[in-house]
Protein backbone atom coordinates (compact mmCIF):
# COMPACT_ATOMS: atom_id res chain seq x y z
CA UNK A 1 0.00 0.00 0.00
CA UNK A 2 1.06 3.14 -0.81
CA UNK A 3 -0.05 6.27 0.61
CA UNK A 4 0.43 9.85 -0.85
CA UNK A 5 0.16 12.79 1.30
CA UNK A 6 -1.40 16.23 -0.27
CA UNK A 7 -1.26 19.61 0.63
CA UNK A 8 -4.74 21.55 0.42
CA UNK A 9 -4.30 23.88 -2.78
CA UNK A 10 -1.36 22.39 -3.95
CA UNK A 11 -0.31 20.29 -6.88
CA UNK A 12 3.12 19.07 -7.98
CA UNK A 13 4.80 19.47 -11.47
CA UNK A 14 7.63 18.40 -12.79
CA UNK A 15 9.08 22.02 -12.20
CA UNK A 16 8.44 21.80 -9.06
CA UNK A 17 5.68 22.78 -6.44
CA UNK A 18 3.39 25.29 -7.32
CA UNK A 19 -0.14 26.71 -6.12
CA UNK A 20 -3.34 26.08 -8.56
CA UNK A 21 -6.45 25.04 -8.30
CA UNK A 22 -7.27 21.31 -9.67
CA UNK A 23 -10.31 20.59 -11.49
CA UNK A 24 -10.17 17.60 -8.80
CA UNK A 25 -10.18 19.65 -6.01
CA UNK A 26 -13.84 18.95 -4.10
CA UNK A 27 -12.22 20.86 -0.93
CA UNK A 28 -9.68 18.36 0.91
CA UNK A 29 -6.95 19.58 -1.53
CA UNK A 30 -5.50 18.32 -4.61
CA UNK A 31 -3.51 14.86 -5.57
CA UNK A 32 -0.70 14.85 -6.19
CA UNK A 33 -0.50 12.68 -9.68
CA UNK A 34 3.53 12.29 -10.34
CA UNK A 35 4.89 12.82 -6.19
CA UNK A 36 7.58 10.90 -5.67
CA UNK A 37 6.71 7.45 -4.05
CA UNK A 38 9.78 7.09 -2.09
CA UNK A 39 9.35 10.51 -0.74
CA UNK A 40 5.84 9.94 0.23
CA UNK A 41 6.67 7.36 2.62
CA UNK A 42 9.35 8.58 3.85
CA UNK A 43 7.48 11.74 4.94
CA UNK A 44 4.63 9.43 6.43
CA UNK A 45 7.00 7.35 8.03
CA UNK A 46 8.66 10.41 9.55
CA UNK A 47 4.77 11.56 10.78
CA UNK A 48 4.48 8.13 12.38
CA UNK A 49 7.27 8.26 14.21
CA UNK A 50 7.29 11.79 15.98
CA UNK A 51 3.35 11.11 16.35
CA UNK A 52 4.49 8.09 18.73
CA UNK A 53 7.30 9.99 20.40
CA UNK A 54 6.79 10.60 24.16
CA UNK A 55 8.05 13.29 26.31
CA UNK A 56 7.67 14.50 29.67
CA UNK A 57 5.17 17.42 30.02
CA UNK A 58 6.57 21.02 30.28
CA UNK A 59 4.35 23.87 31.17
CA UNK A 60 6.99 26.35 29.74
CA UNK A 61 6.88 24.82 26.49
CA UNK A 62 2.87 24.04 26.46
CA UNK A 63 2.69 27.40 27.28
CA UNK A 64 4.69 28.92 24.38
CA UNK A 65 1.99 26.75 21.86
CA UNK A 66 -0.94 28.31 23.54
CA UNK A 67 -2.27 30.07 20.56
CA UNK A 68 -0.47 28.05 18.32
CA UNK A 69 -2.26 26.78 14.76
CA UNK A 70 0.79 24.58 14.09
CA UNK A 71 -0.25 20.81 13.15
CA UNK A 72 2.88 19.26 14.19
CA UNK A 73 2.99 21.13 17.70
CA UNK A 74 5.26 19.32 20.60
CA UNK A 75 2.09 19.34 22.95
CA UNK A 76 0.90 15.95 21.44
CA UNK A 77 4.00 14.63 22.93
CA UNK A 78 3.43 15.75 25.95
CA UNK A 79 0.10 14.11 27.00
CA UNK A 80 1.13 11.00 28.05
CA UNK A 81 2.46 12.33 30.83
CA UNK A 82 0.20 15.22 31.28
CA UNK A 83 -2.59 12.74 31.48
CA UNK A 84 -0.78 10.20 33.85
CA UNK A 85 0.99 12.40 36.48
CA UNK A 86 -0.94 16.18 36.45
CA UNK A 87 -4.41 15.68 35.29
CA UNK A 88 -4.87 12.37 37.14
CA UNK A 89 -5.80 13.93 40.22
CA UNK A 90 -8.96 16.29 41.78
CA UNK A 91 -8.57 19.48 40.14
CA UNK A 92 -10.83 22.77 39.63
CA UNK A 93 -10.96 25.20 36.80
CA UNK A 94 -8.25 27.72 37.93
CA UNK A 95 -5.91 25.17 38.55
CA UNK A 96 -6.22 23.42 35.12
CA UNK A 97 -5.97 27.26 33.70
CA UNK A 98 -2.76 27.85 36.29
CA UNK A 99 -1.34 24.75 34.67
CA UNK A 100 -2.17 24.77 31.04
CA UNK A 101 -2.98 28.84 30.26
CA UNK A 102 -6.24 29.81 28.89
CA UNK A 103 -7.85 26.81 27.11
CA UNK A 104 -8.56 27.67 23.02
CA UNK A 105 -12.25 27.02 23.69
CA UNK A 106 -14.67 26.92 26.75
CA UNK A 107 -17.92 24.56 24.93
CA UNK A 108 -21.14 23.89 26.49
CA UNK A 109 -22.00 20.54 24.74
CA UNK A 110 -25.54 18.67 24.78
CA UNK A 111 -25.24 15.40 24.87
CA UNK A 112 -28.44 14.16 23.84
CA UNK A 113 -27.89 9.91 24.83
CA UNK A 114 -27.77 11.06 28.31
CA UNK A 115 -30.01 14.38 28.50
CA UNK A 116 -26.75 16.36 29.97
CA UNK A 117 -25.08 19.32 29.19
CA UNK A 118 -20.97 19.37 29.31
CA UNK A 119 -18.54 22.16 30.26
CA UNK A 120 -15.70 21.25 28.29
CA UNK A 121 -11.99 23.36 28.29
CA UNK A 122 -10.25 22.39 24.90
CA UNK A 123 -7.00 23.30 24.08
CA UNK A 124 -5.60 22.45 20.75
CA UNK A 125 -2.67 19.80 20.81
CA UNK A 126 -1.76 19.24 16.87
CA UNK A 127 -2.55 17.17 14.40
CA UNK A 128 -1.66 13.69 14.85
CA UNK A 129 -4.51 11.16 14.78
CA UNK A 130 -5.60 9.94 11.87
CA UNK A 131 -3.68 10.85 8.98
CA UNK A 132 -2.45 14.09 10.85
CA UNK A 133 -5.07 16.34 8.91
CA UNK A 134 -7.69 17.41 11.20
CA UNK A 135 -6.55 19.22 14.76
CA UNK A 136 -6.62 16.90 17.90
CA UNK A 137 -7.56 18.86 21.00
CA UNK A 138 -7.34 17.53 25.08
CA UNK A 139 -10.77 17.92 25.97
CA UNK A 140 -11.37 18.09 30.30
CA UNK A 141 -14.46 17.90 31.40
CA UNK A 142 -15.75 19.90 34.62
CA UNK A 143 -19.22 19.54 36.54
CA UNK A 144 -21.30 21.96 37.33
CA UNK A 145 -18.75 23.43 40.58
CA UNK A 146 -15.62 23.69 38.06
CA UNK A 147 -13.91 20.53 39.46
CA UNK A 148 -12.38 18.14 36.51
CA UNK A 149 -14.63 15.20 35.84
CA UNK A 150 -13.19 13.15 32.93
CA UNK A 151 -10.18 14.08 30.32
CA UNK A 152 -10.05 12.76 26.62
CA UNK A 153 -8.29 13.69 23.29
CA UNK A 154 -10.90 14.37 20.50
CA UNK A 155 -10.65 15.10 16.49
CA UNK A 156 -11.74 18.28 15.01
Amino acid sequence: MTLHLVSCGQSKTEKGTESKKDSTDVGFGSIWKNMDEEKAEKDYKEFLEKRELKIKFDQKEWLKHNDDSNHKSPRWNMLTDLRENYLNKELNKTQIINLLGKPFELEKRYVESTNDTLNLMLYPVGAYSGFGMDFDFLVISLDENDKKIKVWVEQH
